[in-house]
């Protein structure tokens, strides 16, 4: 019981600096937008705004480390994030999870260009400022602090709604991803993406290497918003892209709840 309500204590403290953080920055920028005709997608002040928003989840996760050290029992935060010497097992986990992306955008988008994937590699840098750091909150505190308190499977389903309420503000800034499409669509796949990132999380207790996904995976549903529709910010569905994304979550879920019984059996 103890254990359970420091759990909720620091939830609680997460989720409200996360929140602070990014919807007092991106809320500006609507403000901007809608009353002031500044602050306009891809301006120099627009981009450090959103840059520090996106960036809540991760100074957040400092902010609770910090808060509560002695419940991560680290040397440093650096250490906390990259966690031990990744062996073998791990890089061909992740190997096999970046792989399956690809797979994902060539089958189910029909993106098959290497200059394509050329792109997203050397967008990597940005791509892991703006959306993998995420990581470090997500998958880092909440996810395994909320499965203190529940079962695996809810965890997963609060996870990704809270993760996709967090992007709500997104919605109301035109030229944003997020805007090109419905908000239940990006709720389901935030919730695939939530199983999928905490199931490579639980089998390489590695966050570093699910920051690079995060972002590889940002770079590959980039492709498919704008390569894939010759510059236009739009997400073509159909029955193969359904169909991947089902698979993903199957696979990601058995996998998570295969893990997560191991370990209490060993308990």
């Amino acid at each position: 019981m103890k254990q359970k309500k420091r759990a909720l204590k620091q939830i609680g403290f997460f989720l409200l600096y996360t929140f602070a953080i990014t919807w007092l920055c991106w809320i500006i920028i609507i403000i901007g937008n809608r009353y002031f005709n500044a602050l306009w997608y891809g301006e120099p002040l627009f981009l450090i705004l959103y840059s520090i928003g996106s960036l809540g989840p991760a100074i957040s996760s400092y902010i609770i480390y910090r808060l509560f050290a002695e419940d991560f029992g680290e040397e440093s935060f650096v250490k906390y994030i990259f966690g031990e010497k990744i062996d073998k097992k791990v890089w061909l986990i992740f190997g096999l999870f970046l792989i399956w992306r690809l797979f994902m955008v060539w089958i189910g988008f029909g993106i098959n260009k290497p200059i394509s994937i050329l792109s997203v590699i050397i967008n990597l840098p940005l791509l892991i400022l703006l959306g993998g750091l995420e990581e470090l909150g997500w998958r880092g505190i909440l996810q395994p602090k909320l499965e203190k308190v529940v079962n695996y499977l809810p965890s997963i389903l609060m996870v990704g709604a809270i993760w996709s309420i967090w992007h709500l503000p997104l919605w109301f800034i035109k030229g944003t991803i997020q805007s090109s499409f419905p908000f239940g669509l990006y709720l389901f796949s935030g919730i695939i993406l939530t199983s999928s990132f905490t199931t490579l999380y639980k089998y390489t207790s590695n966050l570093f290497l699910c920051v690079l996904s995060h972002a590889w995976f940002n770079g590959c549903i980039g492709l498919a918003l704008y390569i894939g529709n010759n510059g236009a910010l739009q997400l073509n569905l159909n029955w193969k892209v359904i169909v991947v994304f089902s698979i993903e979550l199957i696979v990601s879920v058995i996998l998570g709840i295969a893990y997560s019984r191991k370990k209490a059996l060993l308990c």
